[in-house]
């Protein structure tokens, strides 16, 4: 088999079938970190989603690539130009869609609920093998706290291009207001960007990550100068580098202008979502700002199509967990007070009537919680 550029890729395939060992990959503390760190710095959420396909380990110079579709020629093709540069080989292991979801969803969920990566792996990092640049340009040039974040979860992607559901759409309850940027035609040339205006350079920056794919936007501080990067679907479109910081700070104000932020440096991480329509496809922009050892920094992410889709869904179980545990919550502590109140020989009809009601009402609404969340589960 040949890769685009016409060289051999070189591979080995486990089996066709998936392997005990691949199920367990994530219950395992050792093979999690090492799945979490070659996502974060190697194959980006939004490729492997994209091409169902998972770094599991690397071994003696071999990366061992779990795949749904070990077949799949562009997913090869892609990781094979990524390993290239590294001088590394690929063993294929097949993997089930299910399992592959499974995994890329406890990863969304761990991101969830744990502190920033680069925190939690810098011991790890002297173990791992040194990426080339071209290798890290599927998610970020550098450790700057930029979570890779994409919160979705994964219909069966059959084609190799996230097409707009115009099909599936339904009319949305509240108005979605429409985003104008220039289009490719507009582009002013990268290399005149920083002299734009603050407000058109923001607009030309969006339009760049707007305009196809998964796109995301790094606001990346230094102590003299500043960094902007763009990529689409996990790979690095361009960089500008060395900007002044007058030009960067005026970016990122105009960033937490659109955001609804206030300009001053932030204590605590920021996150803000808008939903907006853009050539009548929805598409959600998740812009985060955090404050850096320099000061303050930020990421956008734009998620359209399937990927789109997946977020909401992991969203919307998320908040049901939620309230079913509040729910849940409320019934013990309404039972605990029913116990106190029936102690109390001084208790009135009336409020024991009350607090039956109540009970009734409690009820009532855990099984609407549970009705919904089961009618939308189905609908995956």
């Amino acid at each position: 088999m040949l890769s685009s550029e016409g060289k051999p890729i070189d591979t080995e395939v486990l089996g066709e079938k998936v392997s005990p060992d691949t199920e367990l990959q994530w219950n395992h503390e050792p093979e999690r970190e090492q799945i979490i760190q070659l996502i974060e710095n190697f194959l980006s959420f939004e490729v492997c989603l994209y091409h169902q396909i998972l770094p599991l380990r690397l071994e003696d110079k071999s990366l061992i690539l779990g795949m749904v579709n070990p077949e799949d020629e562009a997913a090869l093709d892609y990781v094979n130009r990524i390993l290239i540069y590294v001088n590394y080989t690929m063993t294929i292991q097949a993997m089930s869609a299910e399992n592959h979801r499974g995994i890329l969803s406890a990863y969304l969920n761990y991101k969830n609920t744990s502190q920033p990566l680069s925190q939690q792996v810098t011991a790890n990092q002297a173990n791992s093998p040194e990426l080339s640049p071209q290798a890290n340009s599927t998610e970020t040039s550098s450790d700057s706290q930029v979570e890779a974040q994409v919160e979705a979860e994964a219909e069966e992607v059959n084609s190799h291009q996230i097409q707009p559901e115009h099909n599936t759409e339904t009319t949305p309850a509240i108005e979605i207001p429409h985003l104008l940027v220039p289009e490719p035609n507009e582009f002013t040339p990268v290399e005149l960007l920083s002299t734009l205006p603050p407000k058109k350079f923001l607009e030309e920056l969006l339009g760049r990550v707007i305009t196809g794919g998964i796109g995301r936007l790094y606001f990346e501080r230094l102590p003299y100068e500043g960094k902007i990067l763009w990529s689409e679907n996990g790979v690095l479109q361009s960089v500008l580098e060395k900007l002044p910081l007058s030009v960067f700070q005026g970016a990122l104000n105009e960033l937490k202008k659109f955001a609804g932020l206030r300009f001053n440096t932030l204590s605590e991480a920021k996150q803000v979502e808008k939903e907006y329509l853009y050539q009548k496809q929805r598409i959600l922009l998740r812009l985060r700002v955090m404050p850096g050892m320099y000061g303050d920094e930020a990421t956008l992410q734009v998620l359209r199509g399937a990927a789109l889709k997946f977020y909401q869904q992991q969203q919307f179980s998320r908040i049901s967990r939620d309230a079913i545990g509040i729910s849940q919550q409320l019934s013990y502590k309404l039972h605990e007070l029913q116990q106190r109140m029936l102690a109390n020989r001084n208790i009135s009809s009336e409020s024991l009537e009350t607090l039956k009601v109540l009970n009734r009402l409690l009820n009532n609404l855990d099984n609407q919680i549970k009705d919904l969340t089961e009618s939308e589960e189905s609908k995956k």
